[in-house]
């Protein structure tokens, strides 16, 4: 997971790969102050744990999107296959629920990344 703070010096957002799940278990790996250099400045400072936050992932966006819509391509595709050569209603709604399956996982993905987000930023240290 990726996770971001913000440069004191020149506020320019730098980003971090951490494999902890909530900010009390990246303390407990990186100490509560971490060390980062800047990507713009290139100044080292300590910056302590909870100014540190997650951002939902582009990665599992682009990846859900794409599922997303080959799933709707490829169900439309049998749809239409299908109502051009046998038109009963059970064959329709069995390929129409095709169309749940990519919606499904869709929402999966994003749910599950907006929790490992919030689940990130919910914690604090003292």
């Amino acid at each position: 997971m990726n996770v971001y703070c913000k440069c004191p010096g020149c506020t320019s957002e730098n980003r971090s790969k951490t494999n902890a799940k909530t900010r009390v278990e990246y303390a407990k790996k990186q100490g509560s102050s971490v060390r980062l250099q800047c990507a713009n400045c290139g100044k080292v400072k300590a910056i302590h744990v909870n100014k540190i936050y997650a951002k939902k992932s582009k990665s599992i966006f682009i990846l859900s999107i794409f599922i997303f819509l080959f799933g709707i391509g490829f169900g439309g595709y049998y749809l239409m296959q299908l109502i051009s050569e046998m038109k009963t209603v059970i064959g329709i709604v069995a390929i129409a629920s095709l169309f749940i399956v990519p919606s499904w996982v869709y929402s999966n993905l994003q749910k599950e990344d907006q929790l490992r987000v919030n689940s990130f930023n919910r914690t604090y240290v003292k």
